[in-house]
């Protein structure tokens, strides 16, 4: 199905018609959809002119304000993926506290996967280190 690949990954590696189902392969959707959230979120506002908002604020910017800045990247992660990741839905992000890494931010992102499965929930782990990394894991 196409929600299993972004249209990035479609234009960059086209199928052929033997790969082709019409059944949906859950585990390459997640994995698709990890790789587009790494994009995204290691992205910066302003890098894309046609939109803006795409990415997230440089970090520079909001550790000023620390630690109310973690708040506000919270809610900038959450819209970012509501808006530049169609096949999740019910997105939440929530900060966690890393008493022992003071130098890095973890968010935890919880979806649900917009798929054949009804009811399919995600889970993704979020770290950003003291460089500005995003990584993401499920």
């Amino acid at each position: 199905m196409p929600r299993e690949r972004s249209l990035l990954e479609r234009l960059r590696q086209p199928e052929g018609e033997r790969d082709r189902s019409i059944h949906e392969n859950t585990g390459r959707l997640v994995e698709s959809v990890l790789a587009n959230l790494r994009r995204i979120l290691n992205s910066r506002h302003g890098i894309a002119p046609i939109a803006t908002d795409y990415g997230i604020p440089d970090l520079s910017d909001v550790i000023h304000n620390f630690p109310e800045a973690t708040g506000r990247l919270r809610l900038a992660i959450k819209a970012t993926v509501e808006k530049y990741e169609p096949r999740l839905r019910r997105v939440t992000v929530r900060s966690v506290e890393t008493p022992n890494e003071p130098l890095v931010l973890r968010f935890e992102i919880t979806a649900e996967l917009v798929s054949e499965e009804r009811g399919s929930s995600i889970w993704f782990e979020t770290r950003i280190d003291p460089s500005g990394e995003v990584r993401l894991r499920t």
